[in-house]
């Protein structure tokens, strides 16, 4: 199961507005961008128990909102781009919250990875392909991949 942790819109302009410029750093137009956290939980959960890994423990109630299947982002002709460490890559955030959803739900989750989506709304795919290369990726740890959504 994948949980996706946003900030709330009311908290994010900042974020997106650095994202946003980074990306523009590598030659992409961006006319909105959104980003949030992911955390793939490989383990024997119930339905309720990952909404409450993920709103009891993931989640800061003021700030953020979470989504057990795909965030509604809100942005029209947008693409996603998701960037997770390979398996070979150490992740110390997913082994972290191993631990932290062993000690919160008293059952042992068999592996979590730990990644981001960036949800950005341009004109060209190709040069979004490009900007997330040069400054999302690190090629030697880093798995992406790029939709139309």
């Amino acid at each position: 199961m994948i949980i996706e942790i946003w900030t709330k819109e009311k908290y994010s302009a900042s974020e997106e507005a650095a994202l946003s410029k980074r990306l523009g750093h590598a030659g992409l137009a961006v006319e909105a961008a959104r980003l949030s956290r992911l955390y793939k939980v490989d383990g024997d959960f119930t339905a309720k128990e990952f909404r409450n890994i993920a709103s009891e423990l993931l989640v800061d109630k003021i700030t953020e909102k979470f989504s057990l299947n795909g965030r509604p982002h809100g942005l029209k002709g947008a693409y996603r781009a998701e960037v997770w460490l390979k398996d070979s890559a150490t992740d110390p955030v997913g082994e972290t919250v191993k631990e932290a959803v062993e000690e919160f739900s008293g059952k042992t989750a068999r592996a979590v990875r730990f990644g981001h989506a960036y949800y950005v709304a341009c004109g060209s795919e190709l040069k979004l392909r490009h900007a997330v290369g040069k400054t999302l990726v690190n090629e030697i740890v880093n798995i992406s991949r790029i939709e139309k959504i």
